[in-house]
C-alpha cells in the first residue's frame, strides 16, 4: 500500500498530511517480527516507516471500541509522559482511569493492595515500557490495546495500533483524535468545527523542574545521543 493517499484509497479519519506532519508513521531502526506486516518501507537512514492507511484503519477501530466502553472499565497506563495531557483530560472529562509515571505491581492482581482495581480493558502507550501492566493483565485475562512501534514487544497485546509511540507530537495526535470523537459521541460537540482543542494542546512539555534537571544533566554529561534498543 502506498504511504500517500490516492483516489482509490478510503478516506482517512483526518487529512493524511496531518498524519505525516506529526510523524505517526515513523518507526525505529529495528523490526520486531510480528510488526513487519505494518511496515511500508525502510528509509535510507534505516528508519522503518509504517503504512499510514493501516494506521488510520486501526485508529478508527480503537476509537470506536473505546467509545463503546464504560469509562470506568478502561484503564490507561503510561510511564512516558507524552501521554499525560491526553490521559488527564480523559480522566477529567469522561472519568477514565489513568496511571502514569509508575505502574504499582499488584494493581490488577492483588486484591489486598490499596491500588487494586478491576478494569475490563487496559490501554498502554508503549508495550516495552508498560510491560508490568501487560504481564498482570495477561494473568487475569484482561484484554490489552497498545500503541506499538516497529520495535515494540507485542506479546500478549490483543489489539495492536501500529504507531510512533516515541514522538511527543505523534502521541499527542492520537489523544487529540480520540477525545474529539468521544466529544462527538457523547454529544458535547456536534461537529469537528466545534472541537476547541488543537493537537498542540496535547503535546507534553517539560515543567520547570524537569527542564532544570535536564539542563544540569546536559552540562554534566553533554547532550545525549538518540539510541535505539535492539529487540
Amino acid at each position: 500500500m502506498s504511504e500517500v493517499k490516492t483516489k482509490n484509497q478510503p478516506k482517512t479519519l483526518v487529512n493524511i498530511d496531518l498524519y505525516l506532519k506529526n510523524g505517526i508513521h515513523i518507526g525505529t531502526k529495528y523490526k520486531n517480527g510480528p510488526m513487519r506486516r505494518f511496515i511500508f518501507k525502510s528509509r535510507s537512514d534505516k528508519l522503518n516507516v509504517m503504512d499510514v492507511q493501516s494506521i488510520d484503519k486501526r485508529i478508527k477501530i480503537s476509537i470506536d471500541f473505546l467509545s463503546r466502553q464504560d469509562p470506568k472499565d478502561v484503564l490507561f497506563v503510561s510511564r512516558k509522559r507524552y501521554s499525560l495531557p491526553g490521559m488527564k483530560l480523559l480522566e477529567k472529562t469522561f472519568g477514565y482511569r489513568i496511571m502514569y509515571d509508575r505502574f504499582v505491581p499488584g494493581t490488577l492482581t492483588n486484591p489486598q493492595s490499596e491500588h487494586f482495581i478491576e478494569p475490563k480493558l487496559l490501554f498502554v502507550s508503549d508495550p516495552n515500557v508498560d510491560r508490568q501492566a501487560i504481564v498482570e493483565a495477561k494473568k487475569i485475562g484482561l484484554p490489552v490495546m497498545a500503541l506499538s512501534t516497529t520495535s515494540s514487544n507485542i506479546r500478549d497485546i490483543d489489539f495492536i495500533i501500529p504507531y510512533n509511540n516515541k514522538g511527543k507530537k505523534s502521541v499527542a495526535l492520537y489523544f487529540w483524535l480520540l477525545i474529539k470523537e468521544l466529544y462527538k459521541n457523547n454529544g458535547l460537540i456536534k461537529s469537528d468545527k466545534e472541537y476547541q482543542y488543537n493537537v498542540e494542546d496535547f503535546v507534553y512539555e517539560l515543567d520547570k523542574e524537569e527542564k532544570r534537571k535536564s539542563q544540569q544533566k546536559e552540562r554534566r554529561f553533554g547532550r545525549p545521543q538518540r539510541r535505539f534498543r535492539k529487540q
